[in-house]
């Protein structure tokens, strides 16, 4: 990802290239099907609506920063419009933070049900904490996010009930 960043970084003030690199947070949203690491509101949302368990490996107050797809591409197209240069990281920021049991918090009131949650041993490498600061993609790119995660999280699994028959086991 770092070098990814630099190739940009140098293409930009070599070449006078109108690029930007963005470091995305955890983006979530409808039409998604979230794994345990990446996308883990809609794999926690999609356990809830069907009703199966799910796993939170350490205490569950690990902190996320957390970002719906439609401010993701947002983002995006500030860039297209602003053709501002640079490496942004793009994310929800500190209105956009929750942890894993604040998460959990917010899809049970939204499915008004109970979830079967099981704690399993923190897993090497995972971060406890994590919020991006987003000031030079609002600064350049007059970007922020919109859509707070509760709103976001609502959407997610108002689509997981409207789409339940793709997430049937057979």
């Amino acid at each position: 990802k770092m070098a990814g960043d630099l190739y940009v970084q140098t293409y930009v003030k070599t070449y006078g290239l109108e690029a930007a690199s963005f470091r995305l947070t955890g983006i979530y949203g409808s039409r998604q099907f979230g794994g345990e690491d990446h996308g883990w509101v809609a794999n926690f949302s999609i356990r809830a609506v069907m009703e199966r368990a799910l796993t939170i490996f350490g205490t569950g107050k690990q902190v996320r920063d957390i970002l719906f797809a439609e401010d993701a591409a947002a983002a995006f197209q500030a860039f297209y419009e602003t053709r501002a240069a640079g490496v942004y990281n793009i994310g929800g920021g500190w209105s956009h933070a929750i942890s894993l049991i604040e998460c959990i918090d917010v899809i049970r009131r939204i499915c008004g049900k109970e979830i079967d949650v099981r704690f399993e041993p923190d897993r090497y490498g995972d971060l406890r904490y994590f919020v991006c600061q987003t000031a030079k993609a609002a600064q350049y790119l007059h970007w922020k996010p919109s859509v707070l995660p509760e709103e976001g999280i609502a959407r997610l699994i108002a689509w997981i009930e409207q789409e339940r028959d793709l997430f049937r086991i057979p």
